[in-house]
């Protein structure tokens, strides 16, 4: 009997769940965001909580699964929209090491000890901070490494047709260079541009499928 009353509480959340991790997208199962592990540990909690408590309806189970599904899907869609936002809610990766120097105070915003650190790049492989050129702590807590002798990592210039103002500055460049360059490449705007990396001292542009030269 009791099983049999547990039954719809289960189906109704499992197709609601299903709808969410469809909605999602694969970057789900990607290193997540904290935003992301949070809601989805919240998620874990309502559904275990609504399917468990016999006071609970499948109605009301599920339209509090599809509620904090919803806007979970609805600040992932805003922020895909805007990378101002974007950055405010998930951050932004921390720079460590800039050309071999550790910089200290960002150890301290991304509070990190020293001591993790070097466990970090240990399990890397890498003895020693003298081998890093340049390391960033990123939003999952896995570090980006690029090693003395190395060839710097690729920077997106553009986003999704915006151009990013953080890489820019990261660069020690400006919207007028970017918007020359692509000029050279025979595109009109950015907006025309899926996105666009810097690698090797060069702009590498990737279009929309839709756009020609």
């Amino acid at each position: 009997m009791y099983l049999l009353e547990m039954a719809p509480k289960f189906l109704l959340a499992l197709v609601i769940l299903l709808i969410y991790v469809k909605l999602s997208g694969k970057s789900q199962i990607a290193p997540m965001s904290q935003l992301d592990q949070v809601g989805s540990m919240v998620i874990g909690a309502l559904v275990g909580g609504a399917l468990l408590s016999p006071t609970v309806s499948a109605l009301q189970a599920s339209g509090l699964v599809a509620i904090w599904a919803g806007l979970l899907v609805l600040i992932r869609f805003i922020k895909s929209k805007n990378s101002h936002l974007r950055d405010a809610i998930d951050g932004t990766p921390i720079r460590l090491v800039k050309n071999g120097k550790l910089l200290t105070d960002n150890f301290i915003k991304a509070n990190l000890p020293v001591r993790d650190f070097e466990t970090l790049i240990n399990i890397q492989g890498i003895c020693t901070f003298t081998e890093l050129k340049h390391v960033w702590y990123e939003l999952n807590g896995s570090l980006t490494i690029i090693k003395k002798g190395e060839k710097d990592i690729a920077v997106l210039v553009i986003e999704e047709g915006k151009i990013s103002q953080e890489n820019l500055k990261e660069l020690n460049k400006n919207e007028d260079w970017v918007k020359e360059e692509i000029k050279k490449q025979g595109y009109e705007k950015s907006e025309d541009i899926f996105c666009a990396e810097w690698f090797d001292n060069k702009l590498i542009i990737y279009p929309y499928d839709k756009v020609n030269k």
